[in-house]
């Protein structure tokens, strides 16, 4: 029985001390190098830092330059739809009645209304113009300026005064 204790003793010696004790210094180097980081390896530097930052800045600018651009041109086509639909059916109504109507708000009314008041603002949240004369009419949006008569006025193509 000596004999099996002993050799099991002297194997547990050969295999060096337990991981985790106090006297084991396989266990600490091995946290050693696990944590200790190699020769010749650097993390990077505020300049490195400041430098991807910036370029990161100029490719975030120019690609808000094209949304933006984009955006306007949405908006201007948006306009030219919205004031061809408004312009079908003030015409739509002069065929049907005979005469134009007096204003925008009259084809809003009603149980058939034609057009909801959301119809009657253009994109930038402005009124669009409505005027009739004689045997014609004309329907305009000042545009993105908001000002009235500038190139940027977007204005029905049908039958104008």
């Amino acid at each position: 029985m000596k004999r099996k204790l002993w050799n099991l003793l002297e194997s547990l010696d050969s295999h060096g001390p337990c991981p985790g004790t106090a006297g084991s210094t396989q266990a600490r180097s091995a946290e050693q190098s696990m944590t200790e980081v190699p020769r010749g390896t650097r993390g990077m530097t505020l300049i490195e830092i400041m430098v991807v930052i910036v370029i990161i800045g100029v490719l975030g600018s120019a690609l808000a330059v094209g949304v933006f651009g984009m955006l306007g041109d949405a908006k201007e086509d948006a306009c030219k739809a919205q004031i061809q639909t408004v312009g079908g059916v003030i015409e739509a109504f002069e065929a049907r009645k005979g005469d134009f109507p007096e204003s925008l708000q009259s084809l809003t009314e009603g149980k058939r209304a034609k057009l909801k008041t959301t119809n009657l603002k253009d994109p930038w949240k402005q009124d669009l113009i409505y005027s009739a004369q004689g045997d014609g009419f004309s329907l305009c949006s000042n545009g993105a300026d908001k000002k009235s008569g500038t190139e940027d006025d977007i204005c029905y193509g049908g039958r104008e005064k």
